[in-house]
């Protein structure tokens, strides 16, 4: 455990911003924290902060709803309910009849309800088939009704995404999912094992494999990033060579900000950034996957695709 005060103060000293015997003035230690924070997001990001890294496992969906505090996927002014007994139980209210609230059954996208009023003071549900309402609205709480939503804790950073024939305690025959950006997703087959996502909100994340690959009821193991969560009197739980990474490019940081150091010093700095950097990446770099290149058959060069070898097909 490293204390962020202590990752400050170590790295002032080092750059000579500050001193043992003296706190750091206010305005450079609130510095030196935003500094701090900007370090730790960028690292992780760039996958160097091995500590950070997690997974969860799931069933596979064609649409995947990640998220933690913030559902924005909802909409304002809709509701879910997870069974037609749940939407009758459901008080209505006067505020929800005045903001125009509908509502829709999970997995059951083909009819909305919307509030009706017969008597004044007194509300009930009024359900309509969906082709009665073509509007976007609509349409987006189709699509949330029938996407599986997965509650996970500060995902900072989706990395990779396997699917697998695998049971409850051990993963097997595992294939990876190649990442396509969100403007090229629709180019790609519907068998083809590609996945792409977008980051709806902080800590919400929309995930969308495609349809034939998501049909076949196999295990979706998705490795990501964990954001890092403190603040000045927080304690990180990390080892001695990632407290030694934090501290010597935050006090190049702060070299920056506040100049203290002549040009040599400047340049040792510098210099030792890049050798923390490289120590901490270069056992991660030799962690690499192995990936082989798709069979030959040995005839009219032929190879068979990664869908091919996941739908257990040739062509």
């Amino acid at each position: 455990m490293r204390a962020v005060r202590d990752i400050i103060r170590e790295a002032a000293i080092r750059c000579n911003v500050g001193t043992r015997r003296q706190a750091l003035p206010g305005g450079i230690e609130e510095t030196a924290f935003r500094l701090l924070k900007g370090v730790v997001d960028k690292y992780n990001y760039d996958n160097l902060l091995a500590w950070t890294q997690n997974f969860f496992i799931c069933r596979t969906s064609p649409t995947i709803h990640i998220f933690d505090e913030i559902d924005s996927l909802k909409g304002e002014n809709n509701l879910f309910f997870k069974s037609e007994q749940e939407l009758n139980e459901h008080v209505i209210d006067a505020e929800e009849y005045e903001n125009g609230t509908l509502a829709m059954i999970l997995n059951r996208p083909d009819t909305v309800y919307s509030i009706t009023s017969p008597v004044s003071g007194t509300y009930s549900w009024s359900a309509h088939l969906v082709d009665q309402y073509p509007e976007q609205r609509i349409q987006e709480m189709q699509r949330y009704a029938v996407m599986q939503h997965i509650h996970v804790k500060n995902l900072g950073k989706i990395n990779s995404i396997y699917v697998s024939q695998s049971n409850k305690d051990e993963f097997y025959e595992n294939v990876q999912l190649s990442y396509k950006a969100p403007a090229d997703y629709d180019r790609y087959s519907r068998n083809s094992a590609v996945f792409t996502y977008t980051q709806k909100s902080e800590g919400e994340w929309l995930l969308v494999i495609k349809p034939v690959v998501a049909a076949q009821k196999w295990t979706l193991k998705v490795n990501y990033n964990q954001t890092v969560q403190f603040d000045m009197d927080s304690e990180l739980p990390i080892p001695d060579n990632y407290a030694e990474l934090l501290i010597v490019a935050l006090a190049h940081k702060l070299a920056i900000q506040f100049p203290r150091l002549d040009d040599a010093q400047m340049a040792r700095l510098e210099t030792e950034v890049r050798v923390m950097v490289d120590n901490v990446r270069t056992p991660k770099s030799e962690d690499r996957i192995l990936s082989r290149k798709p069979y030959d058959f040995g005839f009219q060069n032929s190879q068979m695709s990664q869908e091919e070898l996941m739908s257990g097909s040739f062509f």
